[in-house]
């Protein structure tokens, strides 16, 4: 039984009810254009088939919720405290306080979408609940909308992600690839293939949102900002508020970055305010953290150039200077320190069964990789996938973006 029939069956019969409304929110994959989001610089990611449900119906007072995959009821009482609240339940509460949600509602979630495994599984339920509650409150999100609201919920539970995840989940287009460029904001749909196969599989180590891999991500962010006023500084022009990497896209001066330094002694040699580069939403970061500047910039601006040229290869089917790409892609994210010995390991081994090329897709530090391949090797490298790892490995199809069922 699929993830849609089980939702809807389980609605039925918990509450003797048929669902009002059904959401369907996919998963998404990144192509190339990898940590650039924050940095307002490019992205290529594309929606899959698999993804989360939202079923909601009538209830009560508050908003009453649980999930089929990870069962644990809870009410979410409107304007109530939210500080005793974990895992998904945090996710939701901010989802029903962003998107204004008052009455009674009793919501079911189901999924066909791996968690923790950098499939943007967090961004797929955001996204599928705003819709959901929103459209059974009478005045659903425009798909335009839904980005920033889900940007704003995550922020609001410390998560510093870019709006790669949001935007594709709420826009994207079946068949297609979406470039988003965030500085001006603008997209585009860039056909896919169908004689190009792609290969997801799981690296064996989970891709959390918390705990260490959440300090790795900001520490991240913070020497985007740090380098972006270095660069700026020596360019002479305005890095932003926050300072962002896409206003020195051009500079050539990266090799001048210091290898290592922390927030503090950037801001003490520019002369700035520190808070200017370790605000976080809702997050503490500390400012005398060494952080890796060179290695950071180098990879985030050779990044979206990488993306720029993805852009021209898909659209004359170049498959072998594609598969290139991502291979230096995932060689750059190894420098930055978002790769893992796990994430090495498979990558290499779906290069040797066959593949075009592969990198880690997601923040990475554990997760999921791509890989691109003739159709004739798909089956091959999903198996070397599963061999070299024991987790999963599957195609995925550029899907279309959230929508009601």
């Amino acid at each position: 039984m699929d993830a849609l029939t089980r939702v809807i069956e389980a609605v039925r019969e918990r509450h003797d009810a048929a669902p009002s409304v059904v959401i369907r929110s996919p998963g998404r994959v990144n192509l190339i254009g990898e940590h650039t989001d924050y940095s307002l610089l490019p992205v290529m990611p594309f929606a899959i088939e698999r993804g989360v449900y939202v079923a909601v119906c009538d209830g009560p007072a508050g908003v009453e919720v649980d999930s089929l995959t990870h069962p644990d009821p809870i009410t979410i009482e409107l304007g109530g405290d939210r500080s005793e609240l974990s895992g998904w339940h945090r996710y939701f509460a901010a989802a029903v306080d962003v998107v204004g949600f008052v009455g009674g509602a009793r919501v079911l979630i189901d999924a066909d979408l791996p968690a923790t495994g950098g499939l943007s599984s967090s961004s797929a339920f955001t996204v599928g609940v705003l819709m959901a509650l929103g459209t059974y409150g009478g005045d659903p999100p425009l798909r335009e909308e839904l980005p920033e609201l889900a940007l704003a919920a995550e922020r609001s539970i410390g998560v510093e992600s870019g709006a790669m995840d949001q935007t594709v989940i709420s826009l994207a287009s079946e068949g297609h690839a979406l470039r988003i460029d965030f500085d001006p904001f603008q997209t585009k749909h860039v056909p896919i293939s169908d004689e190009l196969g792609i290969v997801a599989a799981y690296s064996g180590r989970s891709a959390p949102k918390g705990g260490d891999a959440n300090h790795s991500y900001n520490s991240r962010v913070v020497a985007c900002r740090a380098a972006a006023m270095l660069l700026a500084t020596e360019e002479g022009v305005d890095p932003g508020e926050p300072p962002v990497l896409s206003r020195v896209r051009s500079s050539t001066l990266v090799d001048l970055l210091p290898t290592e330094a922390s927030a503090a002694e950037v801001a003490s040699r520019l002369g700035v305010d520190v808070e200017r580069m370790v605000k976080l939403t809702a997050t503490e970061f500390d400012p005398d953290v060494g952080l890796p500047i060179r290695a950071v910039a180098a990879h985030v601006l050779s990044e979206a150039r990488r993306v720029d040229d993805a852009e021209v290869v898909l659209e004359s089917d170049d498959f072998g200077e594609l598969g290139r790409l991502l291979d230096a892609s995932h060689d750059s994210l190894r420098d930055f320190g978002a790769s893992s010995p796990a994430l090495d390991r498979l990558t290499g081994a779906m290069r040797e069964a066959g593949a075009h090329g592969a990198r880690l897709t997601g923040a990475g530090f554990g997760g999921y990789a791509i890989a691109i391949c003739p159709p004739g090797r798909i089956e091959a490298v999903i198996e070397a996938s599963e061999q070299t790892t024991g987790g999963p490995a599957f195609r995925v199809h550029p899907s279309a973006g959230v929508s009601g069922v």
